[in-house]
């Protein structure tokens, strides 16, 4: 079989199971990986020599995929999963009949925790999100659910429940959980709400200026543009936003169990 044939395979064995962001996000790699060998090239024929050749041309300038100048350890180790995956995809299938990537070092990853927004940042980004209504809501939002993007662009008006400070949010996919806020982000919610045009048009509460829902791209637009504008250089994005929630949670005395469970984590090693 054609490697560009297994890759399309492997993106529809996702489709209606993953979220299309991690569907999208398997295919920017696997594509630089098919763009590497060839479409016409039969994946039978790759070994890991071949796939640690792929690998070493992350290190080299002018052949990083998609980038100008060397990549993270971080995107590197991103690729090789991706890589391991899709070859673990393919035997699993019948495929192929060993995974050549099974032996395919990842590099290894500084040991220390994400460092999330500083909260004096998230003050700032707050205090100009003011202005516009939606951007406000959507920063409370974040701030006290430590919700994925996900769970703001899928945020359906139906699984808000305001009286008592919590929703359902969907993320990664169908996966749904209960999430808490305060009484400051109802009122943030509640004054959006109410400027909202055409609410009954969509299901979704979270839209954009033409009325759609958000996608993860408009969201985090919302964060970088409120970045911009008050001058915080790092640690911006909606996920930087979730660690920081996290971490009040714990030095707030909230249990580890806990807080992963409000968290989504698969498991508390993971907070």
């Amino acid at each position: 079989m054609k490697i560009y044939q297994a890759a399309n395979l492997f993106y529809t064995s996702m489709v209606t199971v993953k979220a299309d962001s991690t569907i999208d996000w398997y295919k920017k790699k696997i594509n630089a990986l098919v763009d590497f060998f060839g479409e016409e090239k039969d994946i039978e024929e790759i070994d890991i020599f071949d796939l640690e050749n792929f690998r070493s041309t992350f290190d080299r300038e002018s052949h990083a995929p998609g980038r100008t100048g060397k990549v993270t350890d971080y995107t590197v180790h991103g690729y090789v999963r991706a890589v391991k995956r899709f070859f673990s995809f393919c035997r699993k299938r019948h495929i192929i009949k060993i995974s050549p990537a099974e032996d395919l070092e990842k590099p290894k990853l500084p040991d220390q925790p994400r460092k999330g927004i500083d909260p004096a940042n998230a003050g700032k980004m707050i205090k100009a999100s003011k202005i516009d209504p939606r951007d406000y809501a959507v920063l409370m939002f974040v701030r006290d659910t430590g919700c994925r993007a996900g769970g703001i662009y899928n945020l359906m008006t139906a699984d808000l429940d305001l009286k008592h400070n919590r929703a359902i949010v969907k993320e990664k996919g169908d996966k749904k959980r209960f999430v808490f806020f305060t009484t400051e982000t109802t009122f943030a919610l509640v004054m959006y709400s109410s400027v909202r045009e055409n609410p009954d048009q969509d299901p979704h509460f979270f839209l954009s200026k033409d009325h759609k829902p958000l996608t993860y791209y408009g969201v985090y637009q919302i964060f970088r543009r409120l970045a911009i504008k008050t001058n915080v250089k790092k640690e911006y994005s909606p996920h930087q936003w979730r660690h920081t929630a996290v971490r009040s949670w714990l030095s707030h005395g909230l249990n580890l169990k806990s807080s992963s469970q409000i968290a989504g984590h698969r498991s508390e090693k993971v907070t």
